[in-house]
């Protein structure tokens, strides 16, 4: 927001303009000044036009595509339109409310007074809008959206249904394989709300059905054995907040019950308390299973699962999303550099592609530690395909597991007298050594796609996409 500011003048009333400068010249501002649409379109679009005060109809001059060349170009533009008294009433003066949000109208003849007001209301309007962005951006960076990095379709849709839901008091259950990021997801709903109170998580599968209860719904004192004092339990905790209940399908059917119970009524007793207890709590789950199939088996109240289930939102895996890979590399070396203290590291385009190559069984979380482990052990400001950690190296075919150096013609061993032999010779290169050894391992287990991975200590994923690659399909 520093810097002087941009206005364009656009009026087709020489005296009206003039008066318009005089009364502005004393504000710092930078004044350009047009009487046609022409000049006013080119200054449009080659400034920075922060103010744009012009007729709203005249006979040179049609404030209606003024103003929307300004917003295509200068979304954050603030416009004073110059108007008959009766304008307003008009479908012109409606449409230019309803096109952009900061506009004002300041009828003819034109009061100097009102025009400097409403130039430092719009000023006044631009600042706010900047701070609040500025301090949004803040909240994002450290726990919201920016966070959840990626341009993959699905990610872009993850993002915005998160903008959309985060101010609604609705209910979010989050589908997502483990390492996806569904607690970060939590975290961006919670932080973009309008809730002032804190964010409370708790694993649901980390304690058995009493001690969940407990850590729930709090307890009295003597509420059973050990228990000597009273203890608030995470719904009061998360009292005018968020609580994110992770891994929600590991609750047992009583407690499944009472979480129904206090969605529904907004109120509980603690363990072994009568006093009822009143909460607003917003509450976000998350899970890896499928609920449908747990209420089909009895291991999940149906009724539960439709009041947790009002917004569901599904997180791709790292393998579904694989262009997201270098972005998040990228995310992740800038993190770790400056929490280690060290200058900003690089992944060379290789070892980049044999990050996108490989299967992620723990998504992000996995590559997430992967550039730590780099960052923390690489004394080198470029980072090779070398340095990748060995079990992607060999699960991307990167190098060869268990090949034998000294013989340049090997066979695999077999107790039968008719085993494949693998030809690998000096000058053949890695890839089509990679496919020997794929095409002789598949003809040893007779294609038995499962085997061969176990044998090449690598993925069944791998050896599907490889023998596709190499032209190696059978099935």
């Amino acid at each position: 927001m520093n810097g002087q500011k941009t206005v364009l003048i656009v009026d087709a009333d020489r005296r009206q303009c003039e008066l318009v400068c005089q009364t502005l010249e004393s504000e710092g501002l930078r004044l350009v000044v047009t009487g046609n649409m022409y000049q006013a379109f080119h200054r449009i679009e080659h400034l920075k036009v922060d103010i744009l005060i012009a007729q709203l109809k005249a006979d040179r001059v049609d404030g209606l595509a003024l103003l929307k060349a300004a917003t295509q170009h200068h979304p954050d533009v603030g416009v004073i339109f110059i108007t008959a008294s009766n304008v307003l009433e008009t479908d012109t003066g409606i449409k230019a409310m309803l096109a952009h949000e900061s506009t004002y109208f300041l009828t003819e003849p034109v009061n100097p007074a009102h025009l400097k007001a409403l130039l430092h209301r719009t000023l006044q309007n631009q600042r706010l809008t900047f701070e609040n962005r500025q301090l949004q951006s803040q909240i994002d960076e450290k726990e919201g959206l920016r966070r959840l990095t990626g341009q993959a379709p699905q990610m872009i849709q993850v993002r915005e249904m998160i903008t959309q839901v985060a101010p609604t008091k609705a209910t979010v259950m989050i589908y997502g394989a483990r390492g996806t990021g569904k607690e970060l997801v939590a975290r961006a709903i919670h932080h973009r709300s309008l809730r002032r109170g804190s964010l409370i998580a708790f694993n649901c599968a980390t304690l058995n059905e009493n001690l969940a209860e407990s850590e729930l719904f709090g307890h009295e004192r003597g509420a059973f054995s050990g228990a000597y004092y009273e203890r608030k339990g995470r719904f009061e905790l998360a009292h005018g907040g968020t609580l994110f209940l992770d891994e929600v399908s590991q609750l047992s059917l009583s407690n499944q019950a009472r979480l129904l119970r206090v969605l529904e009524e907004r109120e509980f007793e603690r363990v072994g308390g009568t006093k009822t207890i009143r909460v607003d709590v917003r509450v976000v789950c998350a899970t890896n299973h499928d609920l449908e199939a747990a209420c089909k088996n009895r291991e999940f109240l149906p009724d539960l699962y439709d009041r947790l289930n009002v917004v569901p939102i599904h997180l791709s895996t790292l393998q579904e999303r694989v262009e997201d890979v270098p972005l998040l590399v990228k995310d992740f070396l800038e993190e770790f550099c400056k929490q280690n203290g060290k200058a900003l590291m690089t992944l060379t385009p290789e070892a980049i592609r044999t990050l996108m190559k490989y299967d992620w069984p723990g998504n992000v979380r996995e590559l997430k530690n992967c550039i730590e482990g780099l960052v923390v052990m690489s004394t080198q400001s470029t980072l090779q395909q070398a340095d990748l950690p060995e079990r992607i190296l060999k699960a991307t075919g990167a190098i060869l597991p268990n090949l034998p150096s000294a013989p340049t013609v090997w066979t695999i061993a077999d107790t039968q007298s008719s085993s494949p032999r693998l030809n690998v010779e000096l000058g053949m290169s890695l890839e089509e050594i990679n496919k020997e050894v794929l095409r002789a391992t598949l003809e040893y287990v007779n294609n038995n796609k499962a085997k061969a991975a176990k044998i090449l200590e690598v993925s069944r994923r791998t050896i599907q996409r490889k023998s596709k690659e190499y032209g190696l399909c059978k099935d």
